[in-house]
């Protein structure tokens, strides 16, 4: 049954939609629904037992219902991907910017003090810019690899990125789409596990269940949690590298699409570049002056960062889940 229906999935939605949000959220409810059956105070034999006794109508009944809570899962992770990335990029609103996201960019400012050249070229943004620091790991990454055609060649990557996309040869796109499918899968199973240690270890904590139990459910959701998100650090890596790659070797291709100079010098290509980005964001023509660069958002110095030891958001986490751990295994 359940093969029929995802080779019948994997023709209408796609091979990237089973691997990056179907599987997860199959395992996710699977593994829910054992923790909701086995948890309480019966034995499993016993839960075995009501389960063959049920009629088939009862088991088409249920057998349904599960599948359509795993379609709707989902459905909803599948519409929340770019939420989700920009979450984890740190992208969190006012009222948490102002307070998560400063001790994350306080933290990552320290780190980048005592990170050295080469690595934080595709780590952090450069030093020259430290309002451009994310509160997360995984946003600094990405701004890094954001602002590297910017940096090299003027180019603006949110407005120029649409429209190189479409000149990138079959190999290069095919490792483009490759890498944010892997980010994408990662980050999905980074929140899934979140939310069974959250789930499970309440429903087993409701019921009664055994601290074993609950404690397996806390800390293997985190520990699953914890390796999904440094996986989607590498993944991540490896998707900034492709889109520096995109842009050192294809650039030219859009400036002879656009029909400009093919191979103009570096600073008549940095030129041509600011202009054709005015135009696209502003509707400024081509041939007027170009404005003089507006001044960045004032931010301090890197060099005014306290070099004392920080906390990170990954270590505030783990310390709450630790503590909640405890209090859930002396409660029961």
């Amino acid at each position: 049954m359940f093969t029929t229906t995802l080779g019948e999935a994997a023709q209408f939605a796609g091979r990237r939609f089973v691997r990056v949000v179907l599987l997860p959220s199959l395992l996710f409810c699977s593994l829910l629904a054992a923790v909701a059956l086995v948890g309480g105070e019966r034995p499993p034999s016993a839960v075995l037992r009501s389960w063959t006794s049920q009629p088939i109508e009862v088991k088409a009944l249920l057998a349904g219902g599960f599948l359509a809570a795993v379609l709707l899962v989902s459905a909803f992770l599948d519409s929340a991907q770019s939420a989700l990335l920009r979450c984890a990029e740190g992208y969190w609103g006012r009222i948490a910017d102002l307070s998560l996201g400063r001790l994350g960019r306080r933290c990552h400012r320290m780190r980048l003090l005592r990170c050295a050249d080469g690595p934080a070229q595709h780590l952090y943004p450069p030093r020259s810019r430290p309002h451009e620091l994310r509160p997360t790991r995984l946003g600094n990454i990405l701004k890094a690899a954001e602002l590297y055609p910017q940096l090299r060649y003027g180019i603006d990557a949110v407005l120029v990125w649409p429209r190189l996309f479409h000149l990138l040869p079959g190999g290069l796109l095919g490792a483009l789409v490759t890498a944010r499918a892997e980010l994408s899968a990662l980050l999905v199973r980074a929140v899934l596990s979140c939310a069974f240690a959250a789930l499970g270890a309440g429903c087993v904590a409701v019921r009664g269940g055994p601290p074993v139990l609950l404690l397996g459910c806390l800390w293997g959701g985190i520990l699953l949690a914890w390796a999904s998100y440094r996986g989607a650090l590498n993944a991540a890596l490896v998707y900034g590298q492709h889109l520096r790659v995109a842009f050192d070797l294809h650039r030219v291709d859009l400036l002879e699409a656009l029909g400009e100079e093919r191979r103009p010098s570096p600073d008549a290509e940095r030129e041509r570049w600011k202009r054709i980005c005015l135009f696209w964001h502003r509707g400024v023509p081509t041939h007027h002056a170009i404005p003089p660069d507006e001044s960045p958002r004032t931010a301090p110095a890197l060099a005014d960062a306290r070099t004392g030891p920080g906390i990170s958001l990954t270590q505030l986490t783990v310390a709450v889940a630790a503590a909640a751990g405890l209090v859930g295994a002396l409660t029961l």
